[in-house]
């Protein structure tokens, strides 16, 4: 969906910038969504505000499949944002609370490693549906995968433990009683610096994520690449973060080298970006999404599992609230930044711009080490390891 949404806005945008304000929308509406939908799911439940969400993207898939003009992807992708947000903070909240100490790492390492895969098989399908079909098939696919989605959760999601409340009282509540977006908040900055550092960096991971999905398919359609190859190269990234996300992440159990990580994904990272677009050919565009998938899984697995280590002890659904919604603000800025670059530099020059300010602001990790190195040795000490 993701891969044929990026045509489609391109399609109806007379500039890059507004094209890049087209695809950051969802996000900036899920970014609305993410903070109380982290306490709502606490309320309402996890299980069913992930049903919710799943049945709300269907509908956005189906009124993807009849869009006509920039109007009506303006407020159809707003829904989408939305439901978005009910599925994504409800279900990493679910795996984050199922993880055991000790093996934070791999519970995450494993969930993103599953969700990857969706991109997978979803921007290979997405290539070969539009040489073979047409525009509008992949979000009428989407739709139909987002209600099979809905039926598996309500037959094979646990429940939640306690009582669940009406979804009209647990929104009441959420706003009322809660103060929901000043108490998830604060909780969440009240664990000091290392809060600063993960939000800062989650909004970076977005930024990168969000611009590579959004400017990749057009720049492929622009060179005269096949959609085929084009999806085909996102799916080698994909598949090598999904491939290698879990063995990271249990290596990291292991070794705790956070700082290390993050590092080594996030330099490939800058340095992938950028040389994507300056790639001449079909082979070595695939070879430089493999080798910057690896670099961005270690960024990821690091990243997250600093989050589950200072989120232990402080609820789940608060924490998770502001980290969503932390990435989401990158999701918004990275493809508006894309836009804005493209239509000073042009698409490939918006590329290396990007990958150098990525780099840039990367450095900032170094500055942190003492920080990040803290919470290595907080891990150690809470699995019993010796220095």
């Amino acid at each position: 969906m993701q891969y044929n949404l990026a045509l489609v806005a391109d399609n109806f945008s007379s500039t890059y910038t507004i094209f890049g304000i087209l695809m950051g929308l969802p996000w900036f509406f899920s970014l609305l969504t993410d903070i109380p939908v982290g306490a709502l799911a606490d309320r309402f439940g996890r299980k069913r505000t992930i049903i919710l969400g799943l049945i709300g993207l269907g509908i956005s898939g189906l009124l993807l499949y009849i869009s006509h003009d920039i109007f009506w992807l303006f407020w159809v992708l707003s829904i989408f944002g939305i439901f978005e947000g009910f599925l994504t903070v409800a279900g990493m909240a679910s795996v984050i609370a199922a993880s055991r100490d000790g093996e934070e790492h791999r519970f995450i390492g494993f969930y993103e490693g599953t969700s990857e895969m969706g991109y997978v098989t979803g921007s290979l399908a997405a290539g070969a549906i539009l040489v073979w079909v047409s525009w509008q098939s992949p979000f009428l696919i989407f739709s139909g995968f987002c209600f099979l989605a809905a039926l598996l959760a309500w037959r094979f999601v646990p429940n939640d433990k306690g009582l669940q409340e009406p979804f009209e009282q647990a929104v009441g509540l959420v706003y009322t009683k809660d103060r929901i977006y000043f108490a998830e908040i604060r909780e969440f900055f009240s664990v000091g610096k290392i809060a600063y550092i993960v939000g800062f960096f989650t909004i970076l991971n977005g930024m990168w994520y969000e611009f590579l999905w959004a400017m990749e398919p057009v720049l492929i359609a622009e060179n005269g690449v096949s959609p085929f190859f084009g999806g085909l190269a996102l799916s080698f990234f994909m598949i090598t973060l999904a491939l290698f996300d879990y063995p990271i992440g249990a290596w990291m159990d292991k070794t705790q080298h956070r700082f290390f990580s993050i590092v080594i994904g996030l330099f490939i990272g800058a340095a992938g970006i950028a040389v994507f677009a300056l790639a001449g050919s079909v082979i070595t565009i695939l070879l430089v999404a493999i080798v910057t998938g690896v670099g961005m899984s270690f960024f990821d697995v690091g990243l997250d599992g600093l989050f589950d280590t200072f989120s232990n002890h402080h609820r789940r659904g608060y924490m998770t609230g502001v980290w969503q919604a932390a990435e989401d603000v990158g999701f918004i800025i990275g493809p508006v930044i894309g836009g804005v670059l493209a239509d000073i530099f042009g698409l490939r020059g918006s590329f290396v711009v990007f990958g150098a300010l990525f780099f840039i602001s990367s450095l900032w990790v170094f500055y942190e080490k003492s920080t990040i190195k803290k919470y290595e040795n907080i891990a150690h000490i809470a699995e019993g390891v010796k220095f």
